[in-house]
């Protein structure tokens, strides 16, 4: 842009050389005029070439740098008006000179006739001069214009930087609202936060306590289950009572007041009994005057065979019928499919079930899962497996990790862990036992998880 403000100004530069010439060289005075006739042109076109350069600047400043085309545009508007004030000064600068020329020309004509056809030259280009004076005002007019025409333009970028300085306003305060916005989300979102880890706190320990609750329940239900055996056993006792009774009374005649006292003492079992099933706080201590009552049965039954030495040969034969009658209650016999050992008897399943699953088969058929509690015991349920199996037995540390004990509530004190056992393997929960079978030695134990399926061994 520079370099055509100074071409342009250049050829004002040349104008100015050319008239010169003019008035010292008569014959370079037709050229002198055609430039200065052909410079106004070329400044009108390098003025158009400045205007649609500044439109096309404008265009692409709006969207790059605005500040730096207001900037060329004030540039080229001084530049514009530099040139304005050049092109009148050299207006002026010709009428000065036409002037001169003039009185030149009187000067010429006096002293020199032959001039005169260069006089009427002289005239022609000066009618030449006024057209293209003329044609100077004529572009200063379209110069005005395209002036104004720029100022318009000036107007619509100053109202355009306006509109663009308020959408940036604008967006900042929706920038500033935004990140309120967000402030408030995450702050709500960390509150939520801080809710769910409290929530989940209290629901941990709400499993906690209801696993508690769910052992303290299993424990009641066991001991409950051990006073129905013993009210059942103390039933058996009272039959026996009764079958004494009556075989005394058949017997011998002497045996009334023994039957009358085992009519008492079977109607304060009854009653007993009665109680222990209303109330289970008092069950013990029924059963302790349960106890205390069969005793002082016989007590006295003892009292009566030291009183009554006359008895009969029947009467020894009676007692003898009674103490057979008494082995035959102390043995044990077992339902079928069950196998005894010692005192107990021993059920193993086929299929298979989770620990509390084998608990509760067990139940169901009177019994238990098995407790072990010496090698014998160890040794007779490894001869049950032909073949390596893992049972469940009744083992596990449920209540509180490490401590074990039986499912009837003792604690465990002689232990067959095999090698490296109880580990709790992998990280995982292993709180119940099974038996691992052998086909050599008596077996050992293994921690393992209570939801695995396998087989178990019952007792009872």
């Amino acid at each position: 842009m520079s370099v055509e403000y100074h071409a342009s100004t250049h050829g004002i530069e040349e104008s100015k050389i050319a008239y010169k010439q003019f008035f010292e060289e008569g014959s370079k005075f037709h050229s002198a005029v055609y430039t200065v006739r052909t410079s106004p042109f070329k400044l009108a076109t390098v003025c158009l070439g400045l205007l649609c350069l500044l439109l096309l600047a404008g265009v692409i400043g709006q969207t790059i740098h605005y500040q730096n085309v207001e900037r060329d545009y004030q540039n080229s508007s001084k530049a514009m008006s530099m040139e304005n004030q050049n092109l009148q000064q050299n207006i002026k600068a010709v009428q000065k000179e036409k002037r001169d020329t003039q009185i030149s020309y009187d000067r010429l004509q006096e002293k020199y006739n032959y001039l005169s056809n260069s006089r009427e030259r002289l005239q022609t280009n000066y009618n030449s001069l006024m057209e293209e004076k003329q044609q100077l005002t004529e572009s200063q007019a379209q110069l005005k214009d395209n002036n104004t025409a720029l100022n318009q333009d000036l107007k619509k970028l100053t109202t355009l930087k306006n509109q663009l300085q308020l959408s940036n306003d604008a967006l900042t305060t929706g920038k500033d609202l935004l990140q309120k916005n967000y402030d408030s989300v995450l702050k709500q979102r960390n509150d939520l936060r801080t809710s769910y880890d409290s929530v989940t706190k209290e629901r941990n320990n709400l499993q906690n306590k209801f696993n508690n609750v769910t052992r303290s329940r299993e424990q009641l239900q066991n001991s409950y289950n051990d006073l129905i055996k013993t009210v059942e056993n103390l039933q058996d006792s009272y039959n026996f009572s009764t079958s004494e009774k009556d075989k005394l009374a058949k017997g011998h005649q002497n045996l009334t007041v023994q039957l009358e006292r085992l009519q008492s003492t079977y109607n304060v079992i009854k009653k007993a009994e009665n109680v222990l099933r209303a109330n289970y706080d008092s069950l013990v201590k029924e059963k302790n005057a349960l106890q205390s009552n069969f005793q002082n049965v016989t007590s006295e039954r003892d009292l009566l065979k030291v009183n009554n030495e006359n008895l009969t040969a029947e009467r020894v034969k009676l007692l003898e019928e009674i103490n057979r009658l008494n082995a035959t209650m102390q043995e044990k016999i077992c339902p079928t499919g069950w196998k005894k050992f010692e005192h107990s008897c021993y059920f193993t399943s086929v299929s298979k079930k989770t620990w509390e699953g084998s608990r509760a088969d067990c139940q169901n058929r009177g019994a238990d899962l098995a407790i072990i509690k010496s090698q014998e015991e160890m040794t007779f349920i490894n001869g049950l497996y032909s073949s390596d199996k893992e049972v469940w037995i009744g083992l596990t540390d449920e209540g509180v990790e490490g401590q074990w004990k039986w499912v009837d509530g003792t604690p465990l004190t002689l232990t067959f862990w095999g090698k490296g056992q109880p580990n709790s393997y992998d990280g995982r929960n292993q709180d119940c036992v099974e038996f691992w079978h052998r086909t050599s030695g008596i077996g050992d134990w293994n921690d393992e998880n209570c939801n695995v399926e396998q087989n178990w061994i019952c007792e009872m």
